[in-house]
């Protein structure tokens, strides 16, 4: 009811608003407004993912080194696997990395694929709702661009790759990785 009334309110100011600009100012403004509440909308539903008790994925790596990572070979990947061997499914609510230069994304063995996610506040949301069922195995692709920080960012390096689920018995997954980035 609260939203409606917003709403409601929201269109009344639009319109007084129309008669002093042009119409286009108007539509800018209600696609603004539009796209809010669809975000709000879409991480209202990713929150309410019904927690479980002790179901818990097996990862099957959680540190490794890429050694070392040739800029002219560009982005390495690296596949892990993700193993639910308990009776409950398991949602996978938010994947995330350290930097912007690492993406990461979870790929089913039918071919489908969540949303490429990487660092927060550089090219989307965390949020995700990824449900890997009782005995299912499904692949995580983690990508590291070694060109991301310019011709000069050569060395070590070390990231992480964070994954949340809906388990309370193992809330959070996290993977870390190294390599060397060179010319």
């Amino acid at each position: 009811m609260i939203l409606f009334k917003y709403l409601f309110r929201v269109f009344y100011l639009a319109n007084e608003f129309m008669k002093k600009q042009t119409k286009k100012y108007l539509v800018g403004f209600l696609a603004v407004l539009i796209a809010i509440i669809g975000i709000k909308v879409i991480a209202f539903s990713v929150s309410q993912v019904e927690p479980v008790e002790s179901a818990m994925l097996t990862v099957s790596e959680m540190d490794w080194n890429f050694g070392d990572i040739a800029m002219a070979d560009g982005i390495a990947t690296k596949s892990l696997t993700l193993s639910n061997d308990t009776s409950s499914s398991v949602t996978v609510t938010s994947l995330q990395t350290s930097c912007m230069c690492t993406t990461a994304q979870i790929v089913h063995a039918d071919g489908s694929k969540s949303g490429l996610k990487g660092m927060v506040g550089h090219g989307g949301s965390p949020g995700l709702s990824e449900t890997i069922e009782s005995g299912e195995v499904v692949t995580l692709l983690v990508n590291f661009d070694p060109n991301a920080h310019g011709p000069n960012a050569t060395g070590p390096i070390t990231r992480n790759v964070a994954l949340e689920t809906n388990s309370k018995a193992q809330p959070e997954i996290s993977l870390k990785f190294s390599g060397n980035v060179i010319k």
